[in-house]
């Protein structure tokens, strides 16, 4: 059963790979410009 499963699936492991690495690309996104908006506050304040 587990084999004809993967016989008749197996190409929907491309487009959830491409899903998984699109999420996790907008998670860092996300955590990098949160970064550069703290330190830009930073800056600001101490002028």
């Amino acid at each position: 059963m587990t084999e004809e499963l993967f016989r008749d699936f197996w190409w929907l492991m491309f487009p959830v790979f491409g899903m998984v690495m699109a999420i996790l690309g907008a998670a860092r996104n996300g955590a990098y410009q949160d970064q550069v908006l703290r330190e830009a506050r930073e800056k600001l304040e101490r002028k």
